[in-house]
């Protein structure tokens, strides 16, 4: 087993944790199912791109048990189910645009039925050519929107000044998500047109609008309510929309309880993924290693609809620094439209994207100029003040200082020669290590997204109800906005029960997205928590007065440890549930509702400058790593993490967002691989033809050390975001692998390693190494 290092002390328990390890953790379709349930079940266009001639359900309608079949015809409302962009129906009504596509519905008595009827659906399609990939897609100019720019200073000029030019494509694969739960929704009609689901989404508000819009009827009529998810990463932010109004379609046809549960084989068939891009860059420097200019062209395959990607895009842009000041800078982003199943969000939204590109130059200076890669980081990484390609200032920036912590700490200079000493002794095995910073930025893009909203019920015996616009799916949002809650009213959490995510408590609430999910709905908490000690410290200066004569004012009580008390005698303290009990019969209001707003963010994207971020998240990674160049199989040997948390919540669960982050990562750039055949049909659909790390994975060292303090530029409590930012360094896993393959050349070579470096990729590296050596020595 690998041995984890960190010191840190234990904080509080995860509110979730019991129920997870014992079993007892309900998902949505779960325990008890209402009475009268159909089960619905999708027939999928196997075809990237055709003409719908003639759908018939006719012999599937009259086969036992089944009570709908049904298509676009059957809707009542719109049917369109896009959000920024209106471009994806429901149901096509002509023309299919991806293979996974739904086209039409079965609902019956039992999955069986369902799935049987399926196959006496017929349609007729005539075959059109598709567009698969990002190069087709540039040549025939198919975007979503115009291509987006961010540029400072002059690009071209800079570039004829600089001492060395170098300029190179980088290509990065798309992601599964393979979240535990798959997509599911159970929707169940009320009265009066009424109706509830019970969603996998990540989304309430999005799948609440949507659905509305579907069905003919107004939000008020559509409560949507989420317990918890089995993981997201993203793959539940907008795909789940489809899947809740397919549902609430059939639910409202039928007037029946409905269940859809895609198997794990149609949920990795037919949803989309972490999108691929293709990046073209130029890039000027001086010889000690400093960029005084940088072009690059993002080009993202988004698939057929537009679903997220063109805010992918913007933030991939918006990150295509990194952690690096770039004097001269232009950014171009291209969000394409292919006939894939619509990527979407995941773990990072596009920043991984666009910094894998920059970090891939980083090295390509530093093998130029024959330096250490590491010095090549330090010297380009952001100073205070300086800013970025859009015109943000970066406050307290410390990549510089993380990346000399991290080389003091995990020895890297001794790291390199043992490398060296391992690499001359062993003609088969070679060793190689990555670094990769990160500066990421917290907020949404679109700024109306960061607000937050939380609801606090005190109850009469001092327990208390909480309800908040984040959806808990594995991260701990629970806990940490819990937390917030009892420390800003000063009680225990144990006192704190939080309540399943629904929009009838908490409406219009932004997607549990950007990492900021304990940011936003942190803060709201605390403003109702702050409300409800207002009410409280007046009712307790009454009730010092009368049980000890105490003379005080509300400026002077204290809350904390479930007493209160004044500054003036802390010796006489009342007990929270006291307190409570005379406010209740005092009629005061124990009910509050907490509203928060990201102060100064802003961006124009038409002038592609302003401050998009409350404030950026800091850190860096090590990887080292050892490669079998006979086999191609790599394995890590050691990852030593920096990661800023300034003041955090709950370290025990950032540890684990920061264990889990990295892995993640790591799996996108070294084993996870989707591959489509000619019919734009994912051939990677199951655990035994689509490999994620497992524990076997797991390097033998891994360390992490958490950055706290305090900081300026922070969020509630002083905190900062840890979702996302974490998986950047799973890059480095990448650069550490094309590391070892070219000491066979004493690093004079680039060995041509394509992402993700799985055993293939990494053969081909050493082949095409090895042939670059033959044509030298001739």
């Amino acid at each position: 087993m690998p041995r984890i290092i960190d010191r840190q002390s234990r904080p509080p328990r995860h509110l979730s944790g019991h129920l997870h390890v014992t079993g007892q953790s309900l998902f949505i379709g779960e325990g008890s199912l209402p009475a009268g349930l159909l089960h619905l079940k999708v027939l999928v266009s196997q075809l990237p791109h055709a003409r719908i001639l003639k759908i018939d359900g006719c012999r599937a309608k009259n086969l036992p048990d089944v009570k709908a079949v049904l298509t676009w015809r059957d809707i009542r409302g719109e049917n369109q189910i896009g959000h920024a962009i209106k471009d994806e129906p429901l149901l096509p009504e002509t023309e299919v645009y991806y293979a996974g596509q739904p086209v039409a519905l079965v609902a019956a008595e039992s999955s069986l039925a369902a799935e049987r009827a399926l196959a006496h659906v017929t349609i007729e399609y005539q075959e059109l050519e598709p567009l698969l990939t990002i190069e087709a897609a540039l040549a025939r100019r198919s975007f979503y929107v115009p291509p987006r720019i961010i540029e400072r200073g002059d690009v071209e000029s800079a570039l004829s000044r600089c001492d060395h030019v170098l300029e190179g494509e980088v290509s990065s694969g798309a992601q599964e998500h393979f979240y535990l739960e798959t997509q599911v929704c159970l929707a169940v009609p009320n009265e009066d047109r009424g109706m509830t689901l019970y969603a996998a989404t990540q989304s309430t508000a999005e799948v609440q609008e949507v659905a509305a819009r579907i069905l003919g009827v107004n939000s008020k009529e559509i409560t949507v309510d989420v317990p918890r998810l089995g993981g997201g990463f993203g793959g539940k932010e907008r795909q789940a929309t489809l899947w809740a109004c397919l549902t609430a379609l059939a639910s409202q046809q039928t007037g029946r309880p409905v269940l859809l549960r895609l198997s794990r084989h149609q949920d990795m068939a037919w949803t989309g993924k972490r999108h691929p891009f293709m990046s073209r860059y130029r890039v000027g420097f001086d010889s000690q290693g400093r960029i005084h200019s940088y072009s690059v062209e993002l080009n993202a395959n988004g698939g057929a609809y537009a679903d997220l990607s063109v805010a992918i895009l913007e933030r991939a842009m918006l990150h295509a620094d990194n952690a690096y000041h770039l004097p001269n800078a232009r950014i171009i982003g291209r969000a394409c439209r292919t006939h894939l199943p619509p990527n979407t969000a995941m773990r990072g939204f596009g920043a991984p994207q666009g910094i894998f590109v920059i970090e891939k130059v980083i090295e390509r200076i530093a093998r130029t100029l024959k330096l250490d890669p590491l010095k090549v980081r330090e010297l380009n990484a952001y100073r205070e003040g300086q800013s970025t390609p859009y015109g943000q200032p970066v406050r307290e920036a410390r990549i510089a200082g993380y990346l000399n912590q991290l080389k003091r700490r995990s020895n890297y200079q001794r790291l390199l020669e043992e490398n060296r000493t391992f690499n001359r002794r062993h003609p088969y095995l070679k060793r190689g290590v990555g670094v990769v910073p990160v500066k990421f930025g917290i907020s949404f893009t679109s700024a109306f997204l960061n607000q937050g909203s939380a609801l606090i019920w005190i109850y009469a015996d001092g327990s208390i109800f909480l309800s908040h616009g984040g959806v808990e799916m594995g991260q701990e949002v629970n806990t940490k906005v819990a937390q917030v809650a009892a420390r800003e009213l000063g009680v225990s959490i144990g006192r704190i029960r939080v309540e399943s995510a629904n929009t009838k408590r908490v409406a219009n609430a932004s997607p549990t997205a950007a990492s900021t999910g304990s940011d936003l709905n942190g803060h709201a908490a605390r403003e109702a928590a702050r409300i409800l000690k207002k009410r409280l410290a007046t009712t307790a200066v009454t009730l010092l007065r009368q049980k000890f004569g105490l003379k005080t004012s509300t400026s002077r009580i204290v809350f904390d440890a479930d007493r209160i008390w004044t500054k003036s005698d802390p010796r006489h303290r009342l007990r929270f549930e006291e307190l409570i009990e005379h406010a209740y019969h005092d009629r005061v209001d124990l009910g509050a509702h907490g509203f928060y707003r990201t102060p100064g963010v802003h961006f124009g994207r038409e002038q592609g400058s302003g401050r998009p971020f409350h404030y950026f998240a800091q850190g860096c990674g090590l990887v080292q790593v050892e490669v079998d160049i006979l086999s191609g199989h790599s394995r890590m040997l050691r990852v030593h993490i920096v990661h800023e948390l300034a003041r955090s919540l709950n370290p025990e669960i950032d540890r684990g967002q920061i264990h889990g982050a990295f892995i993640q990562g790591f799996g996108w750039c070294t084993m996870e691989e989707e591959a489509i055949d000619e019919k734009g049909r994912y051939l990677a659909v199951s655990p035994s033809t689509y490999k994620i790390p497992t524990i076997r994975d797991l390097p033998d060292v891994f360390t992490i050390e958490l950055a706290q303090g305090k900081r300026r530029y922070a969020s509630v409590f002083g905190s900062k975001a840890i979702g996302e930012p974490p998986l950047i360094y799973g890059e480095a896993a990448w650069f550490a692998i094309k590391d070892a393959i070219e000491s066979l050349a004493g690093h004079r070579l680039e060995s041509g390693l394509v992402h993700p470096a799985t055993p293939e990729a990494v053969l081909s590296a050493v082949e095409s190494l090895k042939n670059q050596e033959d044509k030298d020595t001739r």
